[in-house]
């Protein structure tokens, strides 16, 4: 039943590119938009979806997910070596090449003339006659979806180059665009014929729901029947809030309360005052917000739950937070001070330094830069406990070490700063910049 709910959503993405690709001929790029890693995963799953062999669409579909580091040169040439490989292995299994035959393609690879987005174009046409791709019925579709950006910029003026060097009729470009950042939009008013955005109604709240009535039908007890009602009246709470319908909040607040305090589900009754309190947050009433999230806290730290242990962390974090966006840092500070005392036996190291963050930037406002730097440094230890690749990837740890820098003095800026370099390279912090007056864009 679960596949029900998803496929009808994989189907619903499906015909959403066929139609797009048929009424706008002209646009050789197009970009899902989406509101949430959910929906991005959904994305995801309807391209895989197309390049396995039940695929419905007619088109060639490949996915690139290889990370784009601008230091790194030849993005183009590193995405057709892999898919290179890909191919050769392919063409090595019988079972496969029964059905495809033989994919003969070589890329050509760049001979110093720098021109990055006409060799891609040059290589992608190649492949495109070796699988037989003739622009009529199907297109080749490649897929560009980095699981890294490390540079927006970059990424940009590498699309950019791609769509200059000119994409022929039977290649179409996939993207994936996040509603709250809309990185791409400087491409699309720039090539507005080129460039179109998709905006699919994924409906991942009904969807949930609908998974939820039928595993509901299959259950045996009552109690288990509630829990899936809770899920479900909690789903329907969230999405009220979303469109701040109070009558609608305050309605399934109270279903949810009713049936968790039935059972004594703790940890549920504690999650509606969370969810409580980012609503009132989210319309500025402080007061209501701070009563919420302080009867989350009381109720996980009067509960003997595995899970009221943990999640004591996360309702600290966000009455921190509350004090901090409302500029009393040194209220903010007190509360994350409290949330380290806390029990650390299952807590994550880069949850940990996220909160030692969080309080050095409230000691930076509230008690001074020598009072911060102490919490900034034993929060470092806690990143660094972890393996370097892991941080690499990590941009929490690279605005950590930002915020940290800022009320560093020059011993130790001469100690730590080397550290940091070592990790994303001497460059991290411009691109880390460059990041974020990107994001602040969107706004």
């Amino acid at each position: 039943m679960e596949n029900n709910a998803i496929m009808q959503r994989v189907m619903m993405l499906s015909e959403m590119w066929a139609e797009a690709i048929i009424t706008q001929p002209q646009a050789r790029v197009f970009a899902w938009v989406g509101a949430s890693s959910v929906e991005f995963k959904t994305i995801k799953g309807f391209v895989i979806f197309q390049t396995s062999m039940e695929k419905t669409l007619q088109d060639k579909v490949l996915m690139f997910t290889q990370p784009f580091e601008p230091e790194r040169r030849g993005y183009a040439e590193h995405l057709c070596s892999d898919l290179h490989q890909y191919f050769k292995e392919w063409n090595k299994d019988p079972s496969l090449t029964a059905d495809t035959g033989i994919i003969d393609w070589e890329p050509g690879f760049d001979d110093g003339g720098g021109d990055e987005g006409g060799l891609f174009i040059d290589n992608m046409n190649k492949l495109a006659r070796a699988l037989n791709v003739n622009g009529h019925q199907e297109k080749l579709t490649l897929v560009l979806f980095p699981n890294r950006m490390n540079n927006i910029d970059a990424y940009n003026q590498w699309l950019e180059a791609l769509i200059k060097a000119g994409l022929p009729a039977h290649i179409r470009l996939m993207l994936y665009e996040s509603r709250d950042s809309m990185f791409f939009d400087r491409i699309a008013k720039k090539y507005t014929d080129t460039f179109q955005y998709l905006y699919p109604d994924l409906d991942i709240a009904g969807a949930m729901n609908q998974i939820l009535e039928d595993s509901k039908s299959q259950k045996g007890s009552q109690q288990e029947k509630d829990m899936l009602s809770f899920q479900q009246a909690l789903i329907k709470m969230n999405e009220a809030i979303g469109y701040q319908d109070d009558e609608d909040v305050r309605h399934y607040r109270d279903v949810c309360l009713k049936l968790a305090k039935t059972y004594n589900w703790d940890d549920q009754q504690a999650l509606v005052y969370f969810f409580m309190h980012t609503y009132y947050a989210s319309l500025q009433n402080v007061k209501k917000a701070h009563e919420a999230i302080d009867e989350a806290i009381s109720i996980t730290l009067n509960s003997n739950s595995f899970n009221a242990a943990q999640t004591q962390y996360q309702y600290y974090i966000a009455k921190g937070n509350l004090h901090f966006m409302d500029k009393s840092f040194a209220k903010a500070a007190e509360v994350y001070q409290i949330s380290l005392s806390l029990d650390r036996q299952h807590a994550s190291p880069l949850m940990l330094a996220g909160i030692h963050q969080m309080l050095g930037n409230s000691l930076r406002k509230s008690a001074g830069k020598t009072e911060a730097w102490s919490c900034f440094e034993e929060g470092w230890a806690l990143l660094r406990s972890q393996a370097d690749e892991e941080l690499k990837d990590n941009t929490m740890a690279m605005f950590y070490a930002k915020d940290m820098l800022s009320v560093a003095d020059q011993a130790m800026l001469n100690h730590y700063k080397p550290q940091m370099d070592a990790l994303w390279g001497t460059s991290w912090e411009h691109q880390l910049s460059a990041q974020y007056q990107e994001m602040s864009k969107t706004k």
